[in-house]
């Protein structure tokens, strides 16, 4: 009996995100986000041990992903097809609203490419790059202002230990599943992957979130306890909450 293969191909809804969303997106934050998604049943979404190069960075955009797989000796030598080698496809087709997404395996032992590429991926709108693996030329990327999230540094170039394989398929990065288009939202806490078909429900619910712990947070240094704050409000203070919202014009 032949199988149906169609049946085996099982994909979230697709749902193009807005610059708007983009935009609102960074006005949460990942550690946020991921409980938002907590609450919805989403468990494996915070990429592990991948950081921002620069303290501060605060990043969204749409996942473009790039897939590296182990180098081999029998791959074919760029040349003069070089444009049609995986990483320069990612690099001249990312665009406005992107996040290249790399999933190197994990592997730190080369460095995925350096300050070059990055100066192009910016050129292009681009909105930052994130990889479970390393990157070069750390030095002159501190002073970049181009969002960068990674495992670690390294000097290798990146034949040493990987090849560009394909682009625009579903990937793992840092023990996360990424779908093209998903929302990637990066800080100084990592990189959270929202994806793409309930995106605007988890961002506008984070938001919210974000207001309330904002309220209960100024509570806390009144003197209140945690036991006042945590979890649903009480009624007395759930109408504070809504005139210090009243008040801020929210």
């Amino acid at each position: 009996m032949v199988a149906d293969k169609s049946k085996t191909i099982l994909t979230p809804p697709k749902v193009h995100l807005s610059e708007e969303l983009l935009h609102l997106a960074k006005k949460t934050s990942s550690a946020t986000i991921s409980g938002t998604l907590s609450k919805m049943g989403f468990k494996f979404v915070y990429m592990a041990g991948v950081l921002p190069v620069r303290a501060g960075t605060v990043m969204s955009g749409r996942a473009y992903t790039l897939r590296l797989l182990p180098a081999r000796e029998d791959h074919w030598q760029q040349g003069e097809e070089r444009a049609k080698y995986a990483q320069h496809i990612a690099i001249e087709s990312i665009g406005s609203g992107d996040v290249l997404v790399v999933d190197a395996r994990g592997n730190t032992k080369a460095g995925i490419f350096g300050d070059r590429l990055i100066a192009r991926m910016k050129s292009r709108g681009a909105e930052g790059l994130v990889t479970d693996g390393a990157i070069r030329d750390i030095p002159y990327l501190r002073t970049f202002d181009f969002p960068c999230f990674i495992r670690a540094p390294h000097g290798y170039g990146h034949t040493q230990e990987h090849w560009a394989m394909d682009v625009q398929l579903p990937i793992a990065c840092g023990g996360v599943t990424v779908y093209p288009g998903d929302l990637i939202v990066g800080d100084d806490d990592g990189v959270v992957m929202c994806p793409q078909g309930i995106a605007e429900r988890v961002i506008q619910e984070s938001i919210a979130q974000e207001e309330e712990e904002s309220f209960t947070r100024e509570l806390l240094e009144q003197g209140y306890s945690v036991n006042d704050v945590h979890g649903k409000l009480p009624p007395k203070l759930q109408a504070e909450y809504e005139e210090w919202r009243r008040k801020k014009g929210i």
